[in-house]
């Protein structure tokens, strides 16, 4: 398992009796980013949930970096590295850029009730080291004057942003975006589609993106897989999947597919 930083085996969802998820596999590589689309209620989603520990599967493994994290909650999967964002975002309306960034840092913090009490001066040096992480993660997304907004204010491409730097603020070597350009404008998606690179080469992650806009996915993805009906139909690169008789059927009539 050393080679592959993410392994899946013949994972099963069932609600009820409906299969959601059917004899999904995963093996991705360190360094990667790899697309996963298909059809509305194709499963993609599903499998982000069962892999991030928000659901447990019917049956099958997953191993992240050689551990097997099947059951494990899915704060614990995030304190091994493992993050994702959600299509429905998932933010802190309430409270503003910066703390919405603090509570995410806060999964690596060891500083337990007690020194935080008595304000021990360990206490002092890691709140320093999250505010320094905050304030190079606005520089990145280029929201510093959006710090002491509150989310829930922002426009939606900015909320979208939000999300994706609130999962980076936990340091994940593997991060599973969750139709990140969804609700943005072409120029937005544009911009977003940049700064996805230069994630991946400055924070050495590897990625797994679920989208519905094609020309998104298909300009960043390496290896695309395709669901339909909880099942893989096709995997390969962009251009192979773009030309894959059976990908072509899945997505007739909705003109995704040439987005």
């Amino acid at each position: 398992m050393g080679e592959w930083i993410l392994e899946v085996e013949n994972l099963w969802k069932h609600f009820g009796g409906l299969t959601a998820v059917s004899g999904y596999e995963l093996k991705l590589p360190r360094g990667a980013i790899y697309g996963l689309i298909g059809p509305n209620g194709a499963g993609k989603t599903t499998v982000f949930n069962l892999i991030s520990g928000v659901l447990k599967p019917s049956r099958g493994k997953i191993f992240f970096k050689g551990r097997d994290i099947t059951h494990l909650r899915p704060d614990a999967i995030a304190a091994l590295g493992l993050t994702r964002t959600f299509q429905n975002l998932r933010l802190f309306p309430s409270l503003t850029v910066e703390e919405n960034l603090k509570v995410a840092a806060h999964v690596h913090a060891r500083c337990g009730f007690v020194p935080t009490l008595f304000c021990a001066p360990f206490f002092f040096r890691e709140e320093k080291a999250i505010e320094r992480k905050v304030d190079a993660m606005l520089e990145r997304f280029g929201m510093r004057e959006f710090r002491k907004e509150l989310a829930t204010n922002l426009p939606y491409g900015l909320q979208r942003k939000l999300d994706i730097a609130r999962a980076l603020m936990t340091e994940p070597e593997l991060i599973l975006l969750d139709e990140p350009s969804a609700g943005m404008n072409t120029k937005e998606a544009e911009d977003l589609a940049r700064l996805v690179v230069e994630m991946k080469r400055d924070l050495s992650l590897t990625m797994v993106i679920v989208e519905h806009r094609m020309s998104f996915v298909m300009g960043l993805a390496e290896v695309i897989q395709v669901l339909d009906y909880g099942s893989i139909i096709a995997v390969g690169t962009p251009e192979e999947i773009r030309r894959n008789p059976r990908v072509i059927e899945a997505y007739l009539g909705t003109g995704d597919l040439v987005a």
